[in-house]
């Protein structure tokens, strides 16, 4: 869909996914078109195009800067800059030509998107709306000057129309992003139920019982990040009939004794006590497990048996995760997986370059990536994530059609 502007100024309503509302200021003459094209539907999980900005008749080798503003669940005013060099052919559009601005340079659609910054400050994590509509505003300065202003909704999701004969069971840490993730997830159609997994409540037979019963039912799928995707793997390896299991972040490494069927497993010993706060507020705790399991004997004794899982089993990881060495420790469990003839049925992707916010609980596509920490309630710190913004956004849409295309 896309609505043209040649310097006069109109206003629409139009249903989500298209524009709301856009005018052009005087400066503009009738050689200049401004246009916001936007997808005509919003699928679930923003895996369409983004909105973007296409101009013709413009100055060339002028600097046009664009502004994207958006409230997000909180009432929090997030706010990106992003300049773009108008081509010798008069023309600049978002999504083709290399912007640069708010630590974000390069191409792509997203990128004004992916720089919003809170114009609170810094640690502060964006949260949907419990509705995921999002109303973004784009304005645009020639110099000093607004020239062009317009304003697009976005939806996180939508409702599937058909539902889907799978269940997916999501274990996650308890973060703010899980039930947006939930509820995404959900909204595609699958059944799924959210299991928040904590280390100083190790008990699992609970949640191996009623995922033991789903895999009785219906096509089962288990999906894990983080601390959680220890349970996860733990419970996986004592369930027959699973689909799959995707682990985000994840480790083939016990590093909490949980107990299951009368058992309390061996764990590696991990000593946190020398973590110091990095410029007096941010915890970067990668280092405490690489140091954990450089002692070969410690790591031994929290090793998963990954190859007692009867089902495809996928790791993604960031290769500069900050919270722990995810990308090194989910190898451990794909190395074991391919020692024992299971290759065909095990993958791990590492993305360079990215940090720990991937998958359903912290990864969700088409949502700024300027904010490289997370809030660590327990200590009332934030824990560095890792990663560099363009990157990491690509590897969360990467993350997203991927586990897509596995939940069938």
């Amino acid at each position: 869909m896309a609505n043209d502007l040649r310097g006069t100024q109109e206003e629409t309503g139009m249903a989500p996914g298209s524009n709301l509302d856009h005018r052009a200021k005087g400066s503009m003459t009738e050689q200049q078109t401004l246009r916001l094209e936007s997808p005509d539907e919003q699928p679930a999980l923003w895996c369409s195009p983004p909105p973007t900005v296409d101009a013709k008749g413009f100055v060339p080798l002028t600097e046009m800067k664009l502004i994207t503003r958006v409230k997000d669940g909180r009432d929090r005013l997030w706010q990106s800059e992003n300049g773009y060099l108008v081509s010798a052919q008069t023309t600049f559009n978002t999504g083709t030509t290399a912007a640069f601005g708010d630590g974000y340079y390069g191409i792509a659609a997203e990128g004004p998107i992916y720089s919003l910054q809170c114009v609170d400050g810094k640690g502060h994590d964006f949260c949907l709306p419990e509705s995921g509509i999002l109303n973004f505003e784009y304005l645009l300065f020639n110099g000093s000057e607004e020239i062009w202003s317009s304003r697009v909704i976005r939806v996180s999701r939508t409702e599937s129309p058909v539902s889907k004969p799978v269940t997916v069971h999501f274990l996650h840490n308890g973060t703010s992003g899980a039930p947006h993730g939930f509820a995404m997830l959900e909204s595609l159609g699958y059944k799924v139920f959210h299991h928040p997994i904590h280390p100083d409540t190790p008990q699992l037979d609970p949640l191996l019982q009623v995922i033991r019963g789903s895999a009785q039912k219906w096509p089962v799928h288990l999906v894990a990040s983080g601390r959680a995707s220890e349970a996860c793997l733990e419970i996986a390896q004592r369930v027959s009939n699973l689909a799959s299991v995707s682990i985000f972040s994840g480790s083939a490494l016990r590093f909490t004794p949980w107990e299951i069927e009368g058992e309390t497993l061996p764990h590696v010993v991990c000593d946190h006590s020398t973590v110091q706060p990095r410029g007096g507020s941010i915890l970067t705790t990668r280092k405490v497990y690489a140091e954990a399991v450089a002692d070969r004997e410690n790591r031994d004794r929290g090793r998963i048996e990954v190859e007692k899982i009867d089902c495809p089993l996928h790791f993604f990881s960031g290769s500069d995760d900050q919270i722990w060495p995810s990308a090194a420790f989910s190898e451990l469990g794909a190395q074991r997986r391919k020692a024992f003839g299971l290759e065909e049925r095990t993958t791990h992707q590492t993305f360079p370059s990215v940090g720990y916010d991937l998958g359903p609980e912290l990864g969700l596509p088409g949502l700024p990536t300027t904010e490289r920490t997370l809030s660590h309630e327990s200590t009332g710190f934030r824990l560095a994530l890792g990663g560099k913004m363009g990157r990491q956004s690509r590897a969360r849409r990467a993350c997203w059609e991927k586990l897509i295309e596995v939940l069938v």
